[in-house]
């Protein structure tokens, strides 16, 4: 533990600045004192060997000295080095910290206990706290006495011959037991785990999000935030608030600081994920913050227009960021230009959605899609060729097989926006979906599974294709009727008549006939020729509606 604390005081020992700060009770900080005094193991440290300038900015440990030279960052082990630093140099404001000569640990072994200390008038209470006789009385030695190292020596020595007077026999046997514990604390041995110097910074924070497993896990956003800020003076946090003031729809869409910070990768011509992320040019994004928030205005424009509401019902994360990149060089467009970059935008979103494209390597494929619209957006190329425009789209088959869209299914989730272009009335109450009313609604099955497993036979009930958000409500009210019967209830319900109702169920891209039959096959094989027929527009940039 000497060479841990004399590291401390050099500064040579420091945090990344990206560490949360000290986060220990005090009885926290007691059991680790009792851990050291009865040389029990408190776990290994994890450190980051550092030569010239480190990886990440430094921040010393919390009462310890800056320093010069940083030879070592740790990565895991803060709370157990600040709470052993502060307590050693009784540096806790409100907690000091004795081994009791009276009491025992649970298993027997040396305790330490904590007294709560407050300041009124210029002193400190309780009043017998720094009268080392009256602390003796109590049985009480303070944690302080049994830092390493020759000054500390002294006071110990001073202190005990204070609390003991002219007993002599007394002062010989409380410095035998001081020693002991002292050198239980200058020789206590505690492991530590190390990376190179030279190690990327994405690797460390591999390793550090991997080792760091609390409730509430660093993010990537929480880790370089400290390191723009000193970099380039400006708050990313503050930068975050006026976006989200300015764009308060872009939070339905997922984790806003996430998105965010791979939109402005893309925007460098940087692939999207965290090497990326680490290697940005930080004062280039603050330059270009005015234009990202507009990108991220525009997209959520365009998300809503095209009834993708929510992150519930989006079928892929990777084309939120990417329309945020592509869309923030919409500003000073002519109509006829936005109007192209409408229809282009609207291809590449939904071969997104139907494709295969981004569910693997998607960083890399999306920066090559990025790369070829961003020449037709902001420079009115008209020979662009993304790959995303040669991806097969599925068959008529894998839309029939595609699951429940509750699930995280692609595929499914694209089926279910399909549904949603002709505003999905609701088929009772005729009210549309929008992003106010979209979590109000429910998956329900079109056709019951209770009505398909009364035909006593394997029929799948939790396709796609026989799914429509409705409200609670009229879920509840349909409950397992067949097709036939909630559709005549709903005609009778109100008083538009049978019209009205089956304009609410083509709002969902549902054929009618099958439905008045009660043909479960029929309606999955006409649903999947309509939900064909939107993809094959949609996916081309044309706009469609049941």
């Amino acid at each position: 533990m000497n060479d841990w604390l004399g590291a401390v005081r050099t500064g040579q020992v420091q945090l990344p600045r990206f560490q949360r700060f000290e986060a220990w009770s005090y009885s926290q900080v007691q059991s680790l004192l009792e851990s050291v005094l009865n040389d029990l193991p408190i776990g290994a440290m994890f450190v980051l060997q550092v030569e010239g300038n480190p990886p990440f900015h430094p921040r010393p440990i919390s009462t310890g000295p800056t320093g010069d030279k940083v030879s070592e960052l740790l990565l895991d082990g803060q709370q157990r080095i600040t709470a052993l630093w502060k307590s050693l140099h009784g540096n806790y404001p409100e907690r000091e910290f004795f081994v009791s000569l009276d009491e025992k640990t649970d298993y027997d072994g040396i305790a330490v206990q904590a007294v709560k200390i407050s300041t009124r008038g210029g002193k400190r209470y309780p009043l017998w706290i720094d009268d080392s006789s009256r602390l003796l009385e109590r049985g009480l030695v303070p944690i302080r006495l049994l830092l390493p190292g020759e000054e500390a020596n002294k006071m110990a020595l001073e202190w005990i011959k204070a609390a003991c007077g002219e007993d002599q026999e007394r002062i010989l046997d409380l410095m035998m037991r001081v020693n002991d514990w002292r050198s239980r604390f200058s020789s206590f041995n505690i492991p530590f785990l190390s990376l190179p110097a030279g190690t990327s910074a994405a690797q460390v924070l591999e390793v550090f999000t991997r080792i760091n497993t609390g409730s509430t896990p660093l993010s990537i956003f929480d880790i370089i935030t400290a390191d723009i800020e000193q970099a380039v003076g400006e708050s990313l946090h503050d930068l975050m608030e006026s976006l989200n003031g300015r764009v308060p729809g872009l939070a339905r869409y997922g984790d806003v600081q996430d998105i965010v910070l791979r939109a402005a990768t893309l925007m460098q011509d940087k692939t999207p994920d965290r090497p990326s992320i680490l290697s940005l040019d930080w004062g280039a994004v603050v330059k270009s913050w005015p234009q990202l928030v507009s990108g991220a205005e525009r997209a959520v424009q365009f998300l809503e227009a095209e009834k993708v509401l929510d992150a519930a019902r989006l079928p892929i994360f990777t084309v939120v960021p990417a329309l945020i990149s592509l869309w923030s060089h919409g500003d000073g467009l002519t109509p006829d230009r936005l109007g192209e970059a409408r229809t282009l935008l609207r291809k590449f979103m939904w071969r997104g959605f139907f494709t295969e494209r981004y569910e693997s390597s998607a960083h890399s494929a999306v920066i090559q899609d990025v790369r070829e619209l961003t020449k037709a957006v902001r420079d009115g190329a008209t020979n662009i060729n993304p790959p995303i425009f040669a991806s097969e789209l599925p068959s008529l088959q894998d839309l029939k097989e595609a699951g429940w869209p509750k699930k995280k299914d692609r595929l499914a989730r694209a089926i279910l926006l399909v549904s949603l272009q002709g505003g999905a009335t609701d088929l009772a109450d005729g009210e549309a979906i929008t992003v106010l009313n979209a979590t109000r609604r429910e998956y329900h099955h079109i056709f019951p599974d209770a009505y398909l497993n009364s035909l006593q036979s394997e029929i799948a009930a939790s396709l796609a294709l026989n799914c429509a958000l409705i409200t609670w409500k009229t879920n509840r009210t349909i409950h397992d009727k067949q097709p036939l019967v909630y559709m005549r209830d709903r005609a009778e319900a109100n008083s538009l008549g049978d019209d009205e109702t089956v304009f609410r169920l083509k709002s969902h891209g549902m054929p009618e006939v099958p439905l008045r039959e009660n043909d479960y096959a029929a309606f999955i094989e006409q649903r999947a020729e309509v939900v064909a027929t939107a993809m094959e527009a949609l996916t081309s940039g044309k706009p469609w509606s049941p």
